[in-house]
């Protein structure tokens, strides 16, 4: 799958808010850093370490179908929470925002 959503700053505001403030079960920066480099809250365990989203290579192996999905069911034998209540435009907004920590 493709993000269907354009590029563009509305949606990037949206998905700010959502990954620095009100995603629930909570925030992302929470757990993927404030710069989406993996380092969160120290308070936060994780294991593995989450998913370090300025990695160029690692982010170019992952497509957008693929984060969406994580992003909505969560990851197995990780601490990635389920994100079901988010709506899919705010899955999708959220898979750009991540995208511009790798540029």
């Amino acid at each position: 799958m493709q993000n269907p959503l354009p590029l563009n700053d509305k949606n990037l505001k949206a998905a700010e808010k959502l990954f620095k403030k009100t995603a629930k079960p909570i925030a992302c920066k929470t757990c993927h850093g404030i710069n989406g480099n993996g380092i969160g809250d120290p308070s936060f365990e994780s294991n593995p370490m989450p998913r370090n989203f300025t990695c160029i290579e690692t982010m170019n192996t992952l497509s957008d179908g693929q984060l969406f999905w994580v992003i909505k069911n969560g990851s197995k034998n990780t601490s990635m929470f389920s994100f079901s209540d988010l709506s899919d435009n705010e899955i999708w907004q959220l898979i750009h925002y991540i995208r511009q920590f790798a540029k």
